[in-house]
């Protein structure tokens, strides 16, 4: 098939729906698929025949907020779509963000081209269904009139079904294990990774504190936060106000793929102390690179993170959060029966080309309700 997807984000920048539409494109361009992206437009962004960036030049930051410049992009996302849809005629249209997909979805329907939507983290569950946000996203999610909207995690899954969205389907995340396969070389003393966005949603400012307390009951450890984002410096004032400019790193975006999955073979744990959360790919990386995980137990992290395979702990809670890093830290063997279910789990359920494969039936489904 010709796929056009929909990005607000695709790489260098940092986000799991980047990560991940980025990851589904090369899975389907090794099924045979013609894959081609819209996204917005932001530094290192590439623009290629099959990439094009759209709309004023926007920081990477800026994406996960409702900006000026946001609403903008919608614009010329409607424009590129009525230019350039009927001119590439996509076997479908599948968009990844309810603001960018419902132009591309209205044009596409136009054509009779079918359009599909992914959920990679939805703002109404949290913020409530009447909140503006919540209201806004979900009117933009009916105006797209998808087939089938794909939710990556149960719970999202089931608070589409409850606002009425007529077909709602459960695609989880994947990831590419053979990219993590390289040799582990952990460091002393042991070391914590959090990978991802420095965003109010990801409660890095919980994890400091408990780097913090765990400091003080005498361990020693080192954490490094990859990532960038709006809560960048505010994080970096709290964690020298908190003395830990000897323990934490601020490694910022690294500038290559390579560099960050060094980061992850030469972690000794990784860290998610998120509020909330859709399917978080940074922890199927995580169990990839065969590293116990940390995780507050939130939206789809529930979904693949059991006993098994890594500790849970409530959100919002350093106390916990510090007993959970300190158990981990204290005990290797742990560590590597959490790890190495982990990297068992991936290799068996998650991989991106059996996400790709339920992606072309989906597909093939909506082609089939639209005649075409």
């Amino acid at each position: 098939m010709r796929v056009l997807h929909v990005v607000k984000k695709f790489p260098p920048l940092i986000g799991g729906d980047a990560t991940a539409v980025a990851s589904l494109a090369r899975a389907q361009e090794r099924a045979g698929h013609e894959v081609f992206v819209v996204t917005s437009n932001a530094p290192g962004v590439p623009s290629t025949d099959r990439v094009v960036p759209v709309g004023p030049p926007q920081a990477g930051t800026d994406l996960d907020r409702i900006t000026v410049r946001r609403l903008r992009a919608m614009a010329a996302v409607r424009r590129w779509s009525r230019s350039e849809i009927p001119r590439i005629r996509p076997d479908v249209v599948h968009a990844h963000a309810p603001d960018l997909g419902a132009p591309a979805a209205v044009v596409a329907h136009r054509l009779r081209i079918p359009a599909v939507d992914t959920c990679h983290g939805l703002w109404f569950p949290v913020w409530g269904p009447w909140s503006l946000r919540g209201r806004a996203e979900i009117a933009l999610l009916r105006r797209g009139r998808y087939g089938a909207i794909a939710a990556v995690d149960r719970a999202a899954e089931a608070a589409l079904r409850a606002r009425g969205f007529p077909r709602v389907v459960l695609v989880h995340n994947g990831v590419d294990a053979d990219e993590f396969a390289g040799p582990r070389t952990e460091t002393e003393p042991p070391r914590f990774l959090f990978a991802g966005r420095h965003e109010p949603q990801k409660g890095l400012d919980v994890l400091l504190l408990a780097a913090a307390r765990l400091r003080d009951e005498g361990a020693s450890f080192s954490l490094v936060l990859l990532g960038e984002g709006s809560r960048t410096s505010d994080l970096k004032r709290q964690s020298h106000n908190l003395g830990l400019d000897r323990v934490v790193t601020f490694a910022g975006r690294l500038p290559d793929r390579a560099d960050v999955v060094r980061a992850y073979l030469s972690a000794s744990a990784f860290v998610l102390p998120s509020l909330f959360e859709g399917f978080p790919v940074a922890v199927l990386e995580a169990f990839a690179a065969g590293l116990p995980v940390i995780a507050s137990a939130v939206g789809g992290v529930v979904d693949v993170c059991t006993e098994e395979n890594a500790v849970l702990v409530p959100p919002r809670r350093p106390q916990d959060l510090a007993r959970a890093m300190a158990a981990v830290l204290g005990d290797p063997g742990l560590r590597h029966r959490l790890g190495d279910a982990g990297r068992s789990l991936v290799r068996e359920r998650f991989t991106w080309d059996a996400v790709a494969a339920r992606y072309s039936r989906l597909y093939e489904e909506s082609r089939v309700a639209t005649g075409r």
